[in-house]
């Protein structure tokens, strides 16, 4: 099974500005100032939950790598290794990803989701309250990305 690992931060409008998107990894279309100005727009006023996942590019599921200390994800109880199973009763599957972006992109900082995991055979509910993404987490991000549109930049040379 091939497996790609990606970051991820739950509840980033990263799927409006194409960093990683469910499945394909799409190419940002935007100028390099356009895309900083937006992602910086977008990812401080939307819902950040603190996840860092591995997405099976086969069935869509997302497994938990890391939760980044002091987020909402650490707060409610997300360990690694955890399999998010569905959002707010939606399941995560590749077949899923329109409703699971349409709702993500409405996420705002105080507003709460609910996770259905699995962890060691159990079903188990998890409400988190989305919180606004720090700083250094953003800059990262942001970062990642610009890097990217640096090597497409030398790329065309």
């Amino acid at each position: 099974m091939l497996r790609r690992s990606w970051m991820i931060a739950i509840g980033l409008l990263l799927f409006t500005t194409a960093i990683l998107l469910a499945g394909d990894h799409k190419k940002c279309t935007m100028s390099t100032q356009d895309c900083l100005d937006h992602m910086a727009a977008q990812m401080k006023s939307s819902g950040w939950v603190g996840l860092e996942l591995d997405r099976d590019d086969d069935s869509g599921s997302l497994t938990v790598l890391k939760v980044v200390p002091g987020s909402p994800a650490e707060a409610a109880g997300i360990q690694p290794k955890d399999v998010l199973f569905a959002l707010n009763g939606v399941r995560i599957t590749k077949d899923n990803d329109e409703a699971l972006m349409k709702a993500r992109k409405e996420w705002q900082p105080g507003q709460s989701v609910t996770y259905t995991i699995k962890r060691d055979g159990t079903d188990r509910q998890v409400t988190l309250t989305l919180a606004p993404m720090p700083a250094d987490v953003l800059a990262r991000y942001i970062g990642e990305h610009m890097m990217e549109h640096a090597n497409s930049e030398m790329a065309k040379k």
